[in-house]
């Protein structure tokens, strides 16, 4: 259901089908991303115990769910990642290798939060976005 000028991101994925959360809402030229975890488009978690895998696999999830309404990774304003481990030196630098491979020089404002669990006991990381496109219809 339409709700005015708020629609919902189309599901693609099986799993996102089942999930009570929309993968995302565009409200007008702001795209707001549930947050994405290290699920495959089969739903099965990617990279038990590896926080490189996983942060890949959110980021990949990122970009798809992105890319249905016109948008990539430079069209991000705003991320929040979610890290269940244990935060060390170790974890924040893979984390930030793995994000520069996807972001490059570009950088979105970020925060980063320190949380007991996830959805599932084996995820490490989950990342939400807000990103801001033209308007469809806009000039």
């Amino acid at each position: 259901m339409k709700a005015h000028h708020n629609t919902s991101v189309a599901a693609e994925w099986e799993w996102e089908k089942d999930m009570p959360p929309a993968p995302g809402i565009r409200a007008g030229d702001t795209i707001y991303l549930s947050g994405q975890i290290a699920l495959d488009s089969a739903g099965k978690v990617v990279g038990e115990g590896d926080l490189i895998a996983q942060t890949r696999q959110c980021f990949d999830n990122i970009k798809a769910i992105l890319a249905r309404e016109g948008a990539t990774m430079r069209d991000i304003v705003k991320m929040t990642t979610y890290f269940s481990c244990p935060l060390s030196a170790e974890v924040t630098r893979d984390y930030w290798k793995v994000r520069a491979e996807y972001f490059g020089d570009y950088r979105p404002a970020s925060t980063g939060v320190s949380i007991s669990s996830l959805v599932f006991p084996s995820l490490l990381v989950e990342i939400d976005v807000i990103a801001v496109v033209k308007a469809v219809g806009g000039a």
